[in-house]
């Protein structure tokens, strides 16, 4: 898996704004290089275009005499993932004409570069999104500005792109976009992030695994213990599934139905403890494999890392 956020590393030495202070109209004294707080886990350094000022509306800068603008968003999806979506047909859906992809390299880091056309307003518009990213998230840096503006004029926005310097803190960005959060994982490591999930693997039990995961069903759940044998008997990863028991059980500090399970993934028997929570339309799912002869110590394990589950506001 490609890291092209951390090797955009900020120097330590560099003086950091607050996210408050980033992005705010300042005075003339304003300094060419800008660092934007974009989130708890991530701080980019961008410099600022000749002409170019700091604005409320968004992290980046604007000149309103030219209707140009630098953005700079995180976008909570894993890199290759949110790259594959910007296809020309996708773009094209949102009145984006797709001109020219590349790949380039910034410090290290490999990237994706997007030439885009768009109509507004009877003007035509050029954008640059410079795309970077890891497993966890995606960084889109995007100028706009008219398609008649001067060489000058967009030759100075695309070397402020490629100035693009980034510090992320992985354990803050880890739950970026996600409803919970884990405050210790002893005795699991992550292996996957993806959109709307985590998995971690255990340390002390070869083959065991935990997946959380979170969604929105088409209607009302109306039964949680119902929603719970729905996923483990309608899992495409398993077969031949034998429910145990199920019982009342609490993540989080919100009701949820704690499932004990065997089966085959893989064409290997295996021990599921499943804990499934849900509200109107929503559900949390947390669900744990092992081999059936370490279930008793995998378990032990595990409610170690279920006493670490918290909800989080996003």
């Amino acid at each position: 898996m490609i890291k092209p956020l951390p090797t955009l590393a900020l120097a330590v030495s560099l003086s950091l704004l607050g996210a408050c202070s980033s992005t705010s109209d300042q005075p003339k004294s304003e300094p060419l290089v800008q660092t934007f707080r974009i989130s708890q886990g991530m701080k980019v350094r961008l410099q600022k275009p000749e002409g170019f000022k700091l604005t409320k509306e968004h992290y980046g800068f604007v000149q309103p005499e030219t209707f140009s603008r630098i953005r700079i968003n995180e976008v909570e999806i894993p890199y290759e993932q949110y790259r594959a979506k910007l296809s020309a047909d996708n773009l094209f859906k949102n009145q984006l004409q797709l001109t020219n992809s590349q790949q380039v390299e910034i410090n290290g880091a490999n990237c994706t570069l997007l030439t885009l056309r768009q109509v507004i307003a009877g003007t035509y518009y050029e954008k640059l999104w410079l795309i970077a990213g890891d497993n966890l998230s995606s960084l889109q840096i995007e100028a706009s500005y008219p398609e008649s503006s001067s060489k000058q004029h967009k030759n100075a926005i695309k070397q402020s792109l490629y100035s693009i310097a980034v510090q992320t803190n992985d354990n803050a960005r880890l739950y970026t976009g996600l409803p919970f959060m884990l405050t210790n994982t002893v005795n699991f490591k992550l292996v996957q992030r993806n959109i709307n999930s985590v998995v971690f693997i255990s340390n002390n039990y070869p083959d065991a695994s935990v997946v959380i995961s979170h969604g929105k069903l088409s209607s009302e759940i109306q039964n949680t213990e119902k929603l719970a044998h729905t996923f483990l008997n309608n899992s495409k990863s398993l077969s031949e599934v034998e429910i145990i028991n199920s019982m009342p059980a609490k993540v989080g500090g919100i009701p949820a139905i704690a499932t004990e399970a065997l089966a085959f993934k893989n064409e290997k028997s295996a021990w599921i403890y499943q804990v499934t929570s849900s509200q109107k339309s929503k559900f949390l799912l947390i669900q744990a494999l092992s081999k059936k002869e370490n279930k008793d110590g995998f378990k032990k394990d595990l409610q170690t890392l279920l006493d670490k589950f918290k909800f989080r506001s996003i």
